[in-house]
């Protein structure tokens, strides 16, 4: 009864009577409840179908003034660089920052407040079927050298592949991230915070080998990745640190990711 409750509460938060600004509104109510990884996932692709692109909001992120600047900024820019597969709004690295550029490349995604394109999104598996192919072919030792980051991906998306009941979403993305050589844009300085810290885990999120290895290992690989300089947009991406990342890959995408 409390979460029929909950819920009648939220739908009522997005009623028109209680929008005072002019706006269109789309909504979508599953009619069962289809838990946290398939409803989301769902979600996104439902609003795609009216869409080309999306910005996604957590309901526990409160974004930065500016992050809506910035991601639709982000969106105009790479729309049509298919490398380009994720705009993140959070950076919890932001030592890392680029003096001359607004933002970075990464190849971990954060979720809390972020973007990406149809084009994008229609190469999602939620189901992960290609994961062993994956394995076999090595394909994340091609892309980080460092072995303990590739394990733990590899420790994660098994324990999803093999769960009876999916209980993530974002795994799933990370691994459709890596399957496509994916690249992440990440702005320079934090734009997203996270207020859910909530007394009870409504998203099976307290574990901290769950939810929290984005922010774990986002500083760990985004170190080892890629500049974007604004002041070279004819020019290929400047690469940072490339020790954690196959050389062949980085010339690679060297050759493909042009800022123009």
């Amino acid at each position: 009864m409390e979460d029929t409750h909950l819920v009648e509460v939220c739908r009522y938060l997005i009623d028109d009577s209680q929008i005072d600004w002019d706006c269109q509104v789309e909504r979508w109510f599953p009619e069962t409840n289809m838990g946290c990884a398939l409803g989301i996932s769902s979600a996104i692709s439902w609003a795609f179908e009216s869409s080309e692109q999306l910005i996604v909001l957590e309901d526990d992120s409160l974004p930065h003034p500016s992050f809506f600047t910035f991601i639709e900024s982000m969106l105009e820019m790479y729309r049509e660089n298919e490398r380009i597969m994720h705009i993140s709004g959070s950076n919890k690295s932001e030592e890392i920052a680029v003096s001359d550029s607004d933002h970075i490349f990464s190849l971990i995604a954060t979720t809390g407040g972020w973007a990406t394109w149809k084009r994008a999104w229609k190469k999602y598996d939620f189901w992960m079927e290609h994961l062993s192919e994956m394995k076999s072919q090595k394909h994340l030792q091609r892309l980080v050298r460092d072995k303990d980051i590739w394990k733990y991906w590899y420790e994660r998306f098994d324990q999803v592949f093999e769960g009876d009941k999916k209980h993530n979403w974002e795994v799933q993305w990370q691994y459709t991230l890596f399957k496509n050589y994916g690249l992440v844009v990440v702005p320079n300085s934090n734009l997203v915070d996270d207020i859910g810290h909530l007394s009870q885990d409504l998203s099976n999120r307290s574990s901290k080998a769950g939810f929290d290895f984005m922010d774990s290992l986002n500083s760990q690989v985004v170190q080892s990745q890629f500049a974007a300089n604004k002041t070279l947009m004819s020019d290929p991406v400047q690469i940072n640190k490339p020790a954690s990342i196959g050389a062949h890959i980085l010339d690679k995408l060297a050759g493909i990711l042009k800022l123009n």
